[in-house]
């Protein structure tokens, strides 16, 4: 996989944990919700506060990077941040499908934003930069996102995600087969643990194959 990070966005401690997969998709998984997802989500929802998530450091580490490039956070808030308050709010999860069911685990547990992209709609090189002026594209359940300042995924084609609202572009679907599944890590020490994100999706997706991971 041909994935970099931008200088300027690296000098300030944000990391990629990445994996490229190979799997059969499937409109939803009952093993996802029973094994992980609900106890997860009943957990949170008898444990956590608003105030829990403000003084996680995880939170707190994600939203001082995206301050200093340049973007409010508490007008563009990390996807784990709205996830998370999302739960604690009693709202509920979507589900959606296998693997984006497993990609909002992942960030509920990690308490970091994760993206999961369907490689044949995105092309390599692709590298983790800052949206520039005047920048914005279609996100998912949005008709325009502002990227302007914000932590962006990028190829050739532009920009297509990012760790507070994906594109459309990238999106993954119940016929997606191919996917790069990343966890934004904003501190140096790694955070996610891979060999667990490794076992999970080799668990629970159908037919699972990994055929990469790593982290830069």
């Amino acid at each position: 996989m041909k994935l970099a990070i931008d200088p300027k966005v690296k000098e300030q401690g944000v990391s990629l944990a990445y994996s490229v997969i190979e799997f059969k998709n499937e409109a939803h998984n009952e093993k996802i919700w029973q094994e992980m997802l609900n106890p997860l989500l009943k957990s949170i929802e008898s444990t956590d506060t608003l105030d829990t998530i403000k003084e996680n450091p995880q939170i707190i580490t994600t939203k001082k990077v995206y301050k200093l490039l340049g973007k409010d956070p508490a007008r563009f808030r990390p996807s784990s941040d709205s996830l998370w308050r999302r739960i604690v709010q009693q709202k509920g999860l979507y589900q959606i499908n296998a693997l984006v069911d497993l990609n909002n685990y992942f960030s509920l547990k990690w308490k970091l934003p994760f993206g999961a992209y369907d490689l044949e709609k995105i092309t390599e090189p692709i590298q983790l930069t800052v949206g520039q002026a005047g920048a914005r594209y279609t996100g998912i359940g949005k008709k325009s996102v502002n990227i302007e300042n914000l932590l962006v995924l990028a190829d050739d084609a532009g920009p297509f995600g990012s760790p507070t609202s994906d594109s459309t572009r990238g999106m993954i679907a119940e016929e997606t087969t191919r996917a790069l599944l990343v966890g934004y890590q904003f501190e140096d020490e790694t955070v996610i643990d891979q060999a667990e994100v490794r076992s999970i999706l080799e668990r629970y997706l159908a037919d699972c194959r990994i055929i990469e991971q790593g982290v830069i």
